[in-house]
């Protein structure tokens, strides 16, 4: 049984798969390009085991000599993924814990409070269920006190256009502040573009005879929403940055939106909650649709409670 060293550091959520390895070398890179260390964490759930009667005796036995293997697996897994880190970067700080009897979500979720970025992959390895987007990493997306980063199994997007550039999905200035700045910080590290973006979706009440989005309609929103959104961006700016800004506005659903912005970005930045009547970036389901589909790494940037 370990316990996390996660203040200040990097910590990756490690199953031994290669979606994991993937997650755990993006990890490896942010962790030196932050200049702290990396804890490498695989978590494994309490094992259920029967308590009554003579056949639940020998099923204990079992499940106890059992456990020991699939404990001994987990460690191997982890001393694996612990030493690639090390071969790879021998210059950076490398700690691992192996937590026995803990849920990782719980034990990520936990990890959020004073670590720099927690990591997770989209997927995990089967029966270890490390690292799942439908439950693990979508709770601690959803329950993070601090930013979380999913790595797809790509990795990184291959579009030429991806280098440098940092998007950002935003919503209103009430709600998106946070995220922007998240998203600039980033760009000041790249010295590329900032690519801000907002999606306006339209639902007319489903009533016979409501009117269609028209054209010269949307030609006002998108107009008003771009004047506001750079007006933001300038004010949050504080500046002339090192890097290029572009504020795009668009019609549609914007987890979709997002999604194919992510082909374009080198990392795509997203806040976990929205508020907005407009229906725009970002509620939690948004978030977590953009983070199993986005072609990039999404940082989601938890809204203050």
């Amino acid at each position: 049984m370990s316990t996390i060293n996660s203040a200040g550091r990097v910590v990756v959520g490690v199953d031994g798969s290669s979606q994991s390895a993937v997650a755990t070398e993006w990890a490896a890179r942010r962790a030196l390009q932050l200049g702290t260390g990396l804890t490498l964490v695989l978590a494994m759930p309490p094992l259920q085991v029967p308590s009554r009667g003579s056949m639940m005796q020998m099923l204990r036995q079992s499940a106890t000599d059992f456990t020991g293997k699939v404990l001994a697996a987990a460690q191997q897994r982890l001393d694996d993924a612990a030493a690639e880190v090390r071969a790879q970067h021998p210059e950076l700080d490398v700690e691992q814990a192996l937590l026995e009897d803990s849920e990782p979500a719980l034990a990520l979720v936990h990890a959020t409070r004073d670590a720099a970025l927690v990591v997770s992959g989209t997927r995990g390895l089967g029966a270890v269920k490390a690292m799942a987007l439908g439950s693990v990493t979508r709770h601690l997306i959803s329950h993070a006190h601090g930013p979380v980063a999913v790595v797809p199994e790509t990795g990184t997007a291959k579009d030429s256009r991806a280098s440098g550039t940092v998007a950002v999905g935003v919503d209103d200035v009430n709600h998106s502040a946070d995220t922007l700045r998240a998203a600039i910080e980033e760009a000041s590290l790249t010295g590329g573009k900032l690519l801000v973006v907002h999606s306006w979706e339209y639902n007319p009440i489903n009533v016979e005879g409501m009117p269609p989005m028209d054209p010269e309609l949307f030609g006002q929103v998108k107009d008003n929403h771009s004047a506001e959104l750079d007006a933001f961006v300038r004010e949050t700016l504080k500046g002339d940055p090192n890097f290029q800004v572009e504020v795009r506005v668009t019609l549609g659903d914007a987890g979709e939106a997002l999604v194919g912005v992510s082909h374009e970005a080198e990392l795509l930045v997203v806040g976990s909650r929205g508020g907005s009547a407009l229906g725009g970036v970002l509620l939690g389901s948004t978030a977590a649709h953009v983070a199993r589909n986005a072609i990039c790494p999404v940082l989601v940037i938890p809204r203050r409670r």
